[in-house]
Order: C-alpha cells, then sequence, then structure tokens
C-alpha cells in the first residue's frame, strides 16, 4: 500500500470517530508533527508506529491490507496467496535474466553484424555458440515474464504474443548456431525472422498498452515504443536502427515489470 493510501485512511478513520490530532497523540504517545505527515503522506512510518495507530483507532491491519488487494484484484486474476508469491517469484526471475539479455545484447548485436554484413566472425565459433545459447536462455526467461505479466492482467495479447516470441527465439538462435556448420540456411532467413519477431512485436505492444489502466503512462509509453521498433524489424531494411532502439525499449520493459512486481508486493 502506498503511503498517501494510507495516511488517507487513518486520516479517514480519526475524523469518523471525531478525534483531533492532539487527542489521538494523547492515546498512542506519538508526536502531532508525526501525525500530520503521516497524514499528508510525507512519511512511511514504521510497522510498529502504523500497528499503534490503527489500534487506538479500533482498525485492523490486516482488513486495509485485503482492502488494498481487492481494489488491485479488479485489474488482476489473482487467486489466493499462493499465486501471488509464484507470481512475486517468477517476475523477480525475469527482471534478472532480462537485465542479463540486455547486458548480453553488447556482445551479440557486434558478433551478429560483423558476421552477417562484414563476413568476419567477431569471436570464435565456440565463443559464438555459447553467447547465442546463453541469449536464448535469458531472453525466454524474461519473455516468460511478460506472459506472467499477460495472466495476471488478463491479457491475451500479451500471453499470445509471448508464446510466439519465445518460439521464434529457439529457432531463430538453432538457426544462428547450425548456420555456422551448414551451407543449407543463408541469410534469407534474417529477412523471415525480422519480419516474424516485428509483426509479433506490434501485437506485443498493443497488449501492453492495454495496461495503461492499471499502470498509467508508463504501459502506454512502453507499449508505444514497443510498436516503433516491431515496424522497424517489419522493414527489414531499418532493422539496424531497431537494434539500436531496443537499448531503450529492453530498459523499459524492465521498469514495467519492476513497477508491476512492487504494486503486487
Amino acid at each position: 500500500m502506498k503511503q498517501p493510501e494510507l495516511g488517507k485512511i487513518i486520516l479517514d478513520l480519526r475524523t469518523q470517530q471525531g478525534l483531533t490530532q492532539e487527542e489521538l497523540v494523547e492515546k498512542c504517545n506519538i508526536s502531532v508533527r508525526t501525525i500530520q505527515r503521516i497524514e499528508s503522506g510525507e512519511v512511511t512510518p514504521r510497522p510498529y508506529t502504523i500497528k499503534t495507530i490503527l489500534e487506538v483507532l479500533g482498525y485492523d491491519l490486516e482488513k486495509i491490507k485485503s482492502e488494498s488487494l481487492k481494489t488491485f484484484k479488479n485489474y488482476l486474476s489473482i487467486n489466493g496467496s499462493e499465486e501471488i508469491l509464484r507470481s512475486i517469484k517468477i517476475l523477480r526471475i525475469a527482471i534478472v535474466f532480462g537485465g542479463l539479455y540486455f547486458l548480453l545484447g553488447f556482445f551479440e548485436v557486434p558478433a551478429d553484424w560483423s558476421r552477417w554484413f562484414e563476413n568476419t566472425m567477431l569471436y570464435s565459433d565456440n565463443v559464438y555458440v555459447v553467447l547465442k545459447i546463453f541469449a536464448c536462455v535469458t531472453f525466454i526467461i524474461f519473455t516468460y515474464g511478460y506472459f506472467t505479466l499477460g495472466k495476471l492482467f488478463k491479457n491475451n495479447l500479451i500471453k499470445f504474443a509471448s508464446i510466439v516470441f519465445m518460439l521464434l527465439s529457439v529457432l531463430l538462435y538453432s538457426f544462428d548456431i547450425i548456420s555456422l556448420y551448414t551451407e543449407f540456411i543463408n541469410e534469407n532467413y534474417i529477412i523471415i525472422m525480422s519480419v516474424l519477431f516485428g509483426s509479433v512485436g506490434i501485437v506485443f505492444g498493443v497488449g501492453i498498452i492495454q495496461l495503461n489502466k492499471s499502470l498509467g503512462n508508463l504501459a502506454t509509453l512502453t507499449g508505444s515504443l514497443e510498436i516503433v521498433m516491431s515496424l522497424m524489424f517489419a522493414t527489414v531494411v531499418l532493422a539496424w536502427i531497431g537494434y539500436i532502439f531496443m537499448v531503450i525499449v529492453i530498459i523499459m520493459e524492465l521498469i514495467l515489470l519492476f513497477t508491476v512486481l512492487e504494486k503486487i508486493n
């Protein structure tokens, strides 16, 4: 629960009982200034202080938490504490692996550019394969976080796009590795994958924008950036700009996941 929300609840309870701030202070041995700052949302009081104030006002902290969760449940599809805890764990892991995927991109993108556009290998074949495997794994786990997000918010577009993204990533990274050892796969598949990733990314972006009712402008901005980047990949000729744009998009996607995690907590 955010501090302004807690302060408003305490203010409403005190007013309903006809207590002044001074009278509340006498009952719970807390300074008037502290009560004022709590009610105005300026400070985050210690749990003991919150418990003391609410006990004096005859209100149960667990009831407040329950009501706050009910409000958030209007947007979430959560059934019980076990599902909440499981979702929190998945989102935490997704954020960590999303960060790793972001860092790996600074090694992967130059390697791909050198290989496909300059016909040279930036790293040895073994290093390239290991890099691709790690990139694939981190991307899938990161994307699974968004699949979980889609489940939480009952967003079918995000769930669908996440599944397709994970499947395409397995194909893309497999092709990258296999193409090192066979001429059967040529650079034409890059065009196909670029169009496919771009098309799915547009759907993904629209799904993220749909979260704006619960996540506000952050969802709108992140989804819009995702769509712009995906359009670049879909055109193929602008894909190189899309790679640069991807840095911003991944950062925004990580921030969005972290924001949802904080809200659930």
